[in-house]
């Protein structure tokens, strides 16, 4: 089956900037009279075509962060677990709960899973503590509760397990009706 390429600009920090005029540190003075220097009229040294001057029309911060509507990301939640139960990488089971803490409990389930590299696991509500603790130590497991539940994990991962209380969720979260 085809997956879409994802854009990733949201997912670019944002953080970059300029000084602006107003932001380089310097004089405000004029740095000659207006008249009789034979020279170009300028009323600081600041602008951007003196050098440790501001730069124009640069970068600030601000988030490339796109948003969807509901409608569409609903589609797409819709199609990505559509994509995973004919793949047959999707498992249900009744909890997600760990006799213990240990890491190597969650590591001896995961290789009875045959052909996985990356495993998401989501839980109805909040997360257990011995699972959190269980896997928090391996890459290659994350947990995450329904309400979290994207496109993007889904397609990062290659086996998705999930609680039935997570499917009741996620399924009712699916047939509210959309407010305008």
């Amino acid at each position: 089956m085809h997956v879409p390429i994802i854009a990733r600009t949201c997912l670019s920090q944002g953080t970059h900037s300029t000084k602006t005029i107003s932001e380089v540190s310097g004089t405000g003075r004029k740095p000659y009279k207006q008249k009789g220097t034979g020279r170009a009229r300028h009323g600081t040294l600041r602008g951007c075509q003196f050098r440790g001057g501001a730069t124009m029309h640069g970068p600030k911060p601000r988030s490339h962060a796109f948003k969807l509507q509901k409608k569409v990301r609903r589609l797409g939640l819709k199609i990505a677990l559509s994509a995973r139960t004919a793949e047959g990488k999707l498992c249900i089971f009744e909890d997600l709960e760990v006799p213990s803490h240990k890491t190597k409990n969650i590591v001896q389930y995961i290789k009875q899973m045959d052909d996985t590299k990356k495993v998401l696991l989501v839980d109805g509500g909040d997360i257990d503590k011995k699972l959190k603790l269980a896997t928090q130590n391996l890459h290659y497991v994350n947990v995450i509760p329904s309400i979290g539940l994207n496109v993007y994990s889904i397609l990062q991962h290659d086996t998705l397990v999930m609680t039935r209380d997570a499917v009741n969720r996620i399924v009712e979260r699916m047939h509210t009706p959309i407010s305008r």
